[in-house]
């Protein structure tokens, strides 16, 4: 009579990222650029089975673009900058394409993810070498006479999704690298969004600086009416990086013998 210790499916992993950011938007370059910021965080998986895992995520991460490395002319023009630390958390369900288990020989799979979260962020610019934060300031007439609306919030939500690949280096450990692109419900990541309004409104309701920060445009005219940025596009951003990843919960069916026993 024999017993064969047979190991479980599930399995769970904690693990640490870090990598670069970079921010598609209403400011700055348009497209897939070099990072311009960094990220960093932390994350649960629980693996259902050697395909797929259920994953929470908890990043902090700073992005910045500006208008001066722009291709278009007219964001050349205009020449806005921002940057924004960002902390968030998420939930995806991830999938590996090939059978993945750290210390079989299933060891290394390209997968993709996607899931849902909540990000807070705080715009900022700098003016005469000081940084302002932007919220505040109304830099789009909010909270004035020219318009009858407040503040926007500076927390939203985002639907995120992405790719890797990730290695077993070890019977516990993996590697991997990845990026995940985040589609955000705000068009405020940057600040810019809707029409400029007229800078004497502004400075008499928020001061000086917030007329100042509204248009910096690098020739002076009256743009009061004209957008500033696209209010029909949302903003995104991504963070691109490596993963470590540690496996540990993995339970074993017990099963136990008695030959000859009286």
């Amino acid at each position: 009579m024999f017993c064969v210790l047979q190991a479980q499916a599930q399995y769970s992993e904690i693990g640490v990222f870090g990598g670069g950011s970079h921010f598609i938007g209403d400011v700055g370059d348009y497209g897939l650029h070099l990072p311009k910021g960094y990220a960093f965080g932390g994350f649960y998986r629980y693996n259902i089975n050697e395909h797929y895992a259920l994953r929470a995520s908890v990043n902090y991460g700073y992005i910045r673009n500006a208008d001066s490395v722009s291709n278009f002319d007219y964001r050349i023009e205009r020449n806005l900058h921002f940057e924004s630390p960002v902390l968030e958390g998420s939930i995806m369900l991830e999938f590996n394409f090939f059978p993945f288990r750290p210390g079989t020989r299933k060891n290394h799979s390209p997968y993709v993810m996607a899931g849902f979260g909540i990000f807070s962020f705080n715009p900022r610019a700098r003016y005469q070498g000081e940084f302002y934060d932007l919220q505040p300031l109304g830099t789009e007439g909010q909270s004035t006479s020219a318009r009858n609306e407040g503040f926007y919030p500076t927390a939203a939500s985002f639907f995120v999704f992405g790719a890797g690949y990730k290695w077993a280096i070890g019977r516990f450990t993996s590697i991997g690298i990845e990026s995940t692109v985040r589609r955000s419900s705000t068009d405020y990541l940057d600040d810019v969004s809707g029409r400029y309004v007229d800078p004497a409104i502004i400075e008499e309701a928020h001061g000086e600086v917030a007329a100042a920060l509204s248009d910096r445009s690098l020739s002076q005219s009256n743009k009061a009416g004209i957008y500033r940025g696209n209010p029909d596009n949302t903003d995104w951003y991504i963070f691109t990086g490596i993963t470590l990843q540690v496996k540990f919960g993995e339970f074993y069916e017990k099963c136990a013998s008695f030959v000859g026993r009286r």
